[in-house]
């Protein structure tokens, strides 16, 4: 087990995580002077010279370099990096991440990238005004306003972050928003509503305590709600969230608990209009214990998918149906390198999960800038960049 990664979600010591992370003049041509002028007259001035060297068409230093073009550029290796689908702009949307040693401030990005599912391209933008640099940030897309919503965080000199963001890609505008939102959580995780048009927000660390705490967040009015349901799941962050649209639920599975120990394997769902969680029956077979892994709803195949993790399963693909309540496991031939705190998120223009970046293996800070994508109708990943 990877020892680091258990201090890092036992609240106190993830503190320590985000603390710790180039003479003479030109000769005159050669003319051939009239017999009738005298040879003064018959020199062209080189000023005159109808093609100086100097204004040669194609000069060798302005011949257009072949990597501008020919090498592709995408975000550096990282990882706690957050990625969401602008399903409007039909576009993927990555904000932070973790770059290197977390006592490194340079280690914490405050970039925005854009890729393109259609052309497997990576652009940065440059927006005017960004939130700092961070890694473990939330993010989700709220469809109904159009707008990628962040929260969140942290970074070397601010261990935990509770600011709210908006991003704009029709614009290329971040927006902070004035809810006063959620308390500080390191690691809480996000997934957006669609029916209810709300962000719902589950989990994370204050530094002293895993949380439990659910929250809603609505867009249009930017208000943040602590929902405070009868019953929750067990406190925990970095936990695997997304929403599964068909049934209206938003999904809650894994993580490492309060004890150091990985919680059971039971899914919980969430259904905002009643403000219920729901623990799911524990039926074999189910992912192992693990943390640090991802899981977003593939809408055409009504599954959500869940990649990664540590320290079980780094390399294995699961797909789970709320309906009838299972798991199964994938059996790629072909698959992303075992990876955890990597993001993922589904293109429903493309039917594809894209997977971006995390660490490999239980080696700290060895991250990868490797981006796959995943067709669940023939089980195949196939990695995209580089």
């Amino acid at each position: 087990m990877n020892t680091t990664r258990l201090l890092i979600l036992s609240g106190l010591v993830l503190v320590a995580l985000l603390l710790a992370g180039c003479g003479g003049q030109a000769a005159e041509p050669v003319a051939v002077a009239p017999t009738a002028a005298p040879p003064t007259e018959t020199a062209i001035p080189p000023t005159a010279t109808p093609v100086p060297p100097t204004a040669t068409p194609v000069p060798p230093t302005e011949t257009p370099e072949p990597t501008a073009t020919a090498i592709p550029i995408a975000p550096s290796a990282r990882g706690y990096v957050t990625l969401a689908y602008d399903a409007e702009s039909d576009l993927m949307v990555l904000f932070g991440g973790q770059t290197g040693p977390c006592c490194d401030a340079t280690s914490f990005s405050g970039k925005t990238w854009i890729y393109d599912v259609t052309t497997h391209a990576w652009s940065q933008r440059q927006p005017a005004v960004s939130p700092s640099a961070r890694a473990a940030a939330a993010m989700a897309y709220d469809s109904e306003s159009d707008r990628v919503v962040l929260f969140g965080g942290g970074n070397q000199i601010n261990l935990r972050l509770d600011d709210t963001w908006t991003y704009d890609a029709n614009t290329d505008t971040w927006t902070e928003m004035a809810a006063g939102g959620p308390p500080k959580h390191l690691g809480a995780q996000m997934a957006y509503d669609m029916e209810s048009d709300r962000v719902i927000l589950f989990g994370g660390d204050d530094a002293n305590f895993l949380l439990d705490d659910t929250w809603a967040y609505d867009t249009n009015s930017d208000t943040w709600t602590e929902m405070k349901p009868a019953m929750s799941p067990t406190p925990r962050n970095f936990q695997a969230m997304t929403y599964d649209a068909e049934s209206d639920r938003v999904l809650v599975w894994g993580a490492i608990g309060s004890e150091l120990e990985p919680v059971d394997g039971s899914v919980w769902a969430y259904d905002y209009n009643s403000n219920t969680w729901e623990k799911m029956p524990l039926t074999e077979p189910v992912p192992g214990p693990r943390d640090g892994t991802e899981m977003v709803y593939d809408a055409e195949s009504d599954r959500a998918i869940l990649y990664g993790g540590t320290p079980a399963g780094g390399d294995e693909t699961w797909a789970y149906d709320y309906n009838s309540n299972t798991w199964t496991e994938m059996n790629p031939a072909v698959s992303p390198p075992e990876l955890s705190d990597h993001a993922m998120a589904y293109s429903d223009a493309a039917d594809r999960l894209i997977l971006f970046g995390g660490q490999e293996g239980i080696s700290n800070y060895n991250f990868t800038r490797e981006t796959w994508n995943y067709d669940f109708n023939s089980d195949t990943w196939t990695k995209v960049w580089p």
